[in-house]
């Protein structure tokens, strides 16, 4: 397929790319309480054993820090969880109905999984607002997209996250000018947009001052707190 052909198929008014398509039947049942089980889980690469047997059990609601070394198998569980990674034994499931391990990582995402991995990965080019506007959960269709207009219960929301990660003086600054600290803040709004039942926040302090990582500990309370009640 020539460059040409590749944009016609980008500007299809019709197209809906598969990481943008909407998933149905996927609402979690978190009624017993439980938000993740991940029980018997192992994973080996290349005779390696990154994790071994692993049974792990989050309550909805529930704050858990996982603290381990270098190597401790603890990004590895969280591919497992977001379906980059699939183990070589074990089940993952979030709530009572949902079989982490037959879904897409798009799938998992639409589900209601958010994840920040530990580099923050924001649009540099865009100001903190339009950030947020851009990760808001909804239809992500090509044209929907591009036609797209703000309605004052989507601002309510958007000032509510900035409230939240401490960016309202910012959010008129391009995201490529916050420090480190604040683009891990701002990466955590965008997840907040997207309306997650369950977060999870690959070393969130990694690379900031102890002011800041005082800071991000507040912050990562409140939004294990939004999630708990969406």
């Amino acid at each position: 397929m020539s460059p040409l052909d590749d944009l016609r198929q980008l500007m299809r008014r019709d197209q809906v790319f598969d990481f943008m398509r909407q998933t149905s039947g996927l609402e979690v049942d978190m009624s017993h309480g439980i938000a993740l089980y991940l029980e018997n889980i192992s994973v080996s690469f290349d005779g390696f054993k990154a994790i071994n047997d692993l049974n792990l059990y989050i309550e909805a609601g529930e704050l858990r820090c996982i603290i381990g070394p270098n190597g401790a198998g603890k990004t590895t569980m969280m591919d497992i969880i977001t379906g980059k990674t699939s183990p070589d034994s074990g089940s993952a499931w979030f709530g009572q109905n949902i079989d982490l391990l037959h879904l897409s990582e798009p799938e998992i995402s639409q589900a209601g999984i958010g994840r920040k991995f530990q580099k923050p990965t924001v649009f540099e080019f865009h100001t903190v607002f339009e950030n947020l506007e851009l990760s808001m959960a909804g239809n992500k269709g090509v044209w929907a997209t591009l036609t797209a207009k703000l309605t004052a219960a989507q601002r309510e929301r958007i000032d509510e996250v900035l409230k939240i990660i401490g960016l309202q003086q910012s959010c008129r600054e391009l995201a490529g000018s916050l420090s480190h600290g604040q683009k891990q803040w701002l990466e955590i709004g965008m997840l907040l947009m997207q309306d997650p039942k369950l977060l999870l926040v690959d070393e969130p302090v990694a690379g900031m001052t102890h002011q800041e990582m005082d800071r991000t500990a507040e912050k990562v309370k409140m939004a294990s707190l939004i999630c708990s009640t969406r």
